[in-house]
């Protein structure tokens, strides 16, 4: 009986010690994934082409800040900006819009144009940390210079993300692939976070989005974008590296009566 007894306290022992095992390391797995999960970058960016720098509005960047503020938007890709142009009477859009929103703004020149200058833009919540433009090739049937505006962007977290704004030609689809190629080339060379928005006049399924873009998680969908009520898919919002983002939620942004193109959102997360 004794002998019954030591066997069958040996026994507990390892299943008590088995036990505890288990519960350690499903302790530290879920510690893991919670760390993981409270790691993890989330995000709603917005990429909007307001239309000959707000053309519709009478050139007043009101009728914007009102819309974007519903939205509340980290980061924003712009595209058809004036900088001080004749057409624009002189004013220095971004800016405006940027102190409306309470936003840090930078702008990209693609060309001067009336006496200023023309382009892309972005505003941010966040500090940058680096700005610049480069220009995108003009291969033969371009219609206009195209240039992507990058910047670097530390975030509360300490983590650094690249935010990126473009507007490809709506020449030929060779043109935007090759434009598509060199963006590729700008822009994929380590594993820090991007975010790429714009209008790349290119529908889904040329060789522009379907081909040259396959290295991107899609944060958007196919719906229509421009114009403002829309029937054409042309602009976009892309995350690099694809396996490390997703798509939380997306929108467009349809019948606003201020731009030719929707405003479309996105909340995003990265890994």
């Amino acid at each position: 009986m004794k002998e019954n007894k030591k066997i069958g306290n040996s026994i507990l022992s390892k299943f008590n010690k088995i036990s505890w095992l288990l519960f350690l390391l499903f302790f530290m797995l879920s510690f893991s994934e919670s760390k993981a999960q409270s790691n993890a970058i989330r995000l709603k960016v917005m990429s909007f082409n307001v239309c000959r720098s707000g053309e519709l509005t009478q050139y007043s960047v009101a009728p914007f800040a009102n819309l974007i503020r519903q939205y509340q938007p980290d980061f924003i890709a712009l595209q058809e900006l004036d900088y001080k142009t004749t057409r624009n009477t002189g004013i220095d859009f971004l800016t405006k819009l940027g102190a409306a929103l309470n936003m840090f703004p930078v702008f990209g020149r693609t060309i001067f144009y009336q006496g200023g200058e023309y382009g892309i833009a972005v505003l941010s919540k966040y500090p940058f940390l680096l700005v610049k433009t480069e220009p995108l090739p003009s291969p033969a049937g371009t219609k206009e210079q195209r240039a992507v505006l990058i910047t670097e962007i530390r975030l509360p977290s300490g983590q650094d993300i690249r935010f990126v704004s473009t507007h490809l030609d709506h020449s030929t689809d060779a043109v935007g692939s090759e434009m598509a190629r060199a963006l590729n080339n700008l822009l994929l060379k380590d594993d820090m976070p991007i975010i790429l928005g714009g209008d790349f006049n290119a529908r889904p399924e040329t060789g522009t989005i379907a081909n040259e873009m396959q290295s991107w998680k899609r944060f958007c969908n196919n719906d229509p974008t421009s114009p403002d009520n829309p029937t054409s898919k042309i602009d976009y919002l892309f995350g690099y590296p694809k396996e490390k983002c997703r798509t939380i939620s997306y929108q467009v942004i349809a019948r606003t009566g201020i731009s030719d193109h929707c405003p479309i959102v996105a909340e995003i997360e990265f890994q």
